[in-house]
């Protein structure tokens, strides 16, 4: 592992914080379970079981030869890296030797039967993780003929459907090594390749597709019209680009990177538009907007797509990086502790295409997706499309990377001290200036309020730690050695000492109940990070033998309550539990598969109250999330 954090070089804009090498962050405690189901589930199996990587050519193989080598290797490396597990290393190792040695004289790499950019765009961003794991030069200079041989081919094979949408990711691997080699080649070539794509800060800021697309871009005459003319920036195909969920999660860390290179203020700004219109109109409790495939509304029976939450998670984890706003690490911890764990099965085998906030079954019942299939709600291998089946496996490795980032020194390129972004049970392992400091974080957030930081040093040291103390946490304080500082909510909260071996950090962040009122005047009900959800009862059913089969779940008890939320909220200490009040709402009904959509206000009549014990939002697969506010008369 190389011993530095890789920070902006001038010209580009100076940023807040800089990742950790993969590595340096290792799961601990809940953590650390779930990464390793993931190994030993798909995370470790997928190219035994699932054709779609069986003989990838990413390995040389005969199989397939786009975007689902490098979506799995993406999430892999830093899987088989964190965990310390040799046979996940050698399957990494294995895609990583046979795409370094299939560069040519010319400096092209990959599948020689598909000249597509977009998957290339994937595969540098493992090949920038794995150099921050062995340091070995050859890697950039791999990627030096590679760029080298993009910068000559651009303008007779520019940019094409996919890679225009996509285009921030591959500048900002470009940027990363500038600021590694000092190439002003680079430079150019970001610019180059950020004109060819879309324009996102411009779309961010305009916002045309405030509408659900089954209404604004009704899927038939859309794909009509996409069949009849192939090009990518023709307005049929700019339509679906912008309005597809993936590209949109892609597209969000974009006017950052183009702000990283030329500045602008409606760059700097246009992550705050995109966030509040993608919630406004397209925003469901979880976190997420919707996406089954395209935008479709505030609706909590819509879907939303698994490669979208963990590419919204890995934009939110640049943008955290490149603005240091404390409010990103906010949005990214609801999805990563909501959304994220609700879309696989504990088990490590299984996913869903599209999760919804109110579930109340899982089958393949032709919902109202706007062009994904019947079977995008089932838990299984492929559901739909194996786009996911592939990328799912970068959500958790990278959110325990970003844990914890370097801070940088003044002016200077070194690390300074480091920065809490969240408080999952973590190691880090990092040298700060001639001194090697261990930190555990101990406890069981986000479902505790109390964190533990305990520090392990080789000698005493002088140094920060910045700690996030997210917008709901009112109250919160660090203690150390008898010494008690209060924390700001939604700002970083600077403890600076001479540390010494055995120091602890106790940190609280009162996790209070509280409501969030969204589409029809739901209400939504939230302790700290996490979402609590009605967990209804259901009956589960698989389509052959586990683990790798498709697995179904119909309701055998009613879902259908409203809250009474001025009677109050009553959580178990341990954050396991909440209750409430709520009743029966007979007129909200299922339809096509799905909740109807919510009530608004229902009155309760002569409804009973009933008391609901609410659960967090992954524990619950079937469930209601986003209930109707009902009222006593």
């Amino acid at each position: 592992m190389i011993d530095k954090a890789i920070f902006n070089r001038p010209p580009l804009a100076r940023e807040a914080f800089a990742p950790l090498p993969v590595g340096a962050v290792k799961p601990l405690g809940w953590l650390l379970r779930a990464e390793r189901a993931q190994a030993d589930g798909l995370g470790g199996n997928i190219t035994r079981v699932w054709d779609g990587l069986r003989d990838s050519a990413w390995m040389g193989g005969q199989g397939e030869n786009w975007e689902r080598g490098p979506y799995y290797l993406d999430g892999l490396i830093p899987l088989a890296w964190q965990l310390k597990d040799e046979a996940l290393q050698e399957t990494a190792e294995r895609f990583l030797r046979w795409i370094l040695a299939s560069q040519d004289e010319e400096g092209f790499f990959g599948p020689k039967d598909n000249p597509d950019w977009w998957p290339r765009f994937v595969a540098l961003k493992c090949l920038q993780q794995y150099f921050t794991i062995t340091g070995d030069k050859k890697i950039l200079s791999f990627m030096l003929r590679f760029f080298a041989y993009m910068a000559r081919r651009l303008d007779a094979q520019p940019l094409g459907l996919w890679a225009i949408a996509r285009a921030g990711d591959c500048a900002d691997v470009v940027l990363w090594l500038y600021s590694l080699t000092g190439r002003e080649a680079l430079l150019k070539l970001a610019d180059k390749i950020l004109s060819q794509g879309i324009d996102w800060t411009r779309h961010f800021h305009a916002f045309p597709d405030e509408a659900d697309q089954k209404r604004a871009h009704p899927w038939k005459e859309l794909e009509r019209q996409l069949q009849a003319d192939p090009d990518p920036w023709s307005e049929a195909w700019q339509i679906h680009q912008r309005t597809h969920v993936v590209n949109v999660a892609m597209g969000l860390k974009t006017p950052a990177v183009e702000y990283a290179l030329h500045g602008g203020q409606k760059q700097g700004s246009a992550f705050d538009a995109a966030w509040e219109k993608l919630t406004r109109f397209h925003g469901v409790a979880n976190g997420m907007f919707t996406g089954d495939e395209h935008l479709s509304g505030s609706n909590p029976s819509q879907g939303t797509e698994t490669c979208a939450v963990v590419e919204t998670l890995y934009s939110l984890e640049r943008l955290l990086a490149l603005s240091g706003s404390a409010r990103v690490g906010d949005l990214w911890e609801r999805i990563a502790y909501n959304a994220l764990p609700a879309c696989l099965s504990p088990d490590g085998w299984a996913h869903q295409y599209d999760q919804q906030v109110n579930q109340i079954r899982i089958d393949r019942y032709p919902r109202a997706w706007y062009n994904n299939g019947p079977d995008a709600n089932v838990f299984g291998l492929e559901p739909h499309f194996g786009c996911c089946t592939a990328n799912l496996h970068q959500g958790y490795p990278k959110f325990t990377a970003h844990l914890w980032m370097a801070v940088r020194a003044g002016r200077g390129s070194e690390t300074a001290g480091l920065a809490a972004q969240s408080y999952a049970p973590c190691e880090v392992n990092w040298r700060l200036g001639d001194v090697r400091v261990r930190l555990t974080v101990e406890g069981d957030y986000p479902r505790s309020e109390r964190v533990r930081i305990r520090l392990h040093l080789q000698e005493e040291a002088q140094f920060p730690l910045l700690l996030r103390i997210p917008a709901w946490a009112e109250g919160a304080a660090a203690e150390v050695g008898g010494d008690r500082v209060a924390g700001e909510p939604g700002a970083y909260l600077r403890v600076e000492r001479r540390w010494r071996d055995g120091d602890v950090v106790e940190l609280t962040l009162p996790s209070r109940v509280r409501t969030e009122t969204w589409r029809h005047q739901t209400t939504a009900v939230y302790r700290g990070a996490l979402l609590y959800a009605l967990p209804v009862p259901g009956k589960w059913t698989y389509g052959g033998e586990l683990p790798l089969c498709d697995r179904y779940a119909e309701p055998t008890g009613p879902w259908n309550y409203a809250l009474l939320p001025e009677r109050g909220f009553r959580p178990e200490e341990d954050g396991a539990r909440i209750r409430c009040a709520g009743f029966r709402c007979a007129d909200w009904r299922e339809k096509d598969g799905s909740a109807g959509d919510p009530p608004v206000r229902p009155p309760r009549g002569e409804a009973a109250v009933e008391e609901l014990t609410l659960v967090p939002y992954a524990e619950a697969p079937l469930r209601i999330a986003q209930f109707p506010t009902g009222r006593e008369s």
